[in-house]
């Protein structure tokens, strides 16, 4: 989980740079504001979900499901206060950091090391391979 809020940090922070560099400190601002407004609220549900690990698991959909509506709250939160107090705001690149935000956590598969090579079901890492002598067999 905090894998997950760390890319989106590292995914904001490079857009927040490159976005500088073309068009000025005011879009970078703008575009991390708009990712900080993902990235607070999941670092928050991230660390309830993780002090929460060790109870019974009757609690974790609850734990859960009020988490994700705390974090939604809070992500509507931080767009109206921005919205409200930063004259010089930009509502594009907020909404693209926002947006960027939120789906950087499709790259985990790209980042995550250790992860089980294809066709393993087992998780052990070791695929099967099958037998082309004999279809149906999979050999070890």
């Amino acid at each position: 989980m905090f894998t997950a809020v760390g890319l989106q940090v590292v995914v904001v922070a490079v857009l927040a740079l490159v976005a500088g560099g073309v068009w000025g400190m005011e879009v970078a601002l703008s575009l991390v504001f708009g990712g900080a407004a993902a990235i607070v609220p999941n670092a928050l549900f991230a660390l309830r979900l993780a002090t929460n690990r060790g109870r019974s698991s009757e609690s974790y959909p609850v734990v859960f499901f009020l988490g994700e509506i705390v974090k939604i709250g809070l992500t509507v939160a931080l767009l109206v206060w921005a919205a409200t107090s930063l004259p010089q705001l930009q509502w594009p690149p907020l909404l693209a950091g926002l947006i960027a935000a939120l789906k950087a956590p499709f790259l985990l598969p790209l980042v995550v090391r250790g992860k089980p090579a294809e066709g393993a079901a087992d998780g052990s890492g070791k695929g099967q391979e099958s037998n082309p002598t004999q279809p149906g067999l999979n050999r070890q």
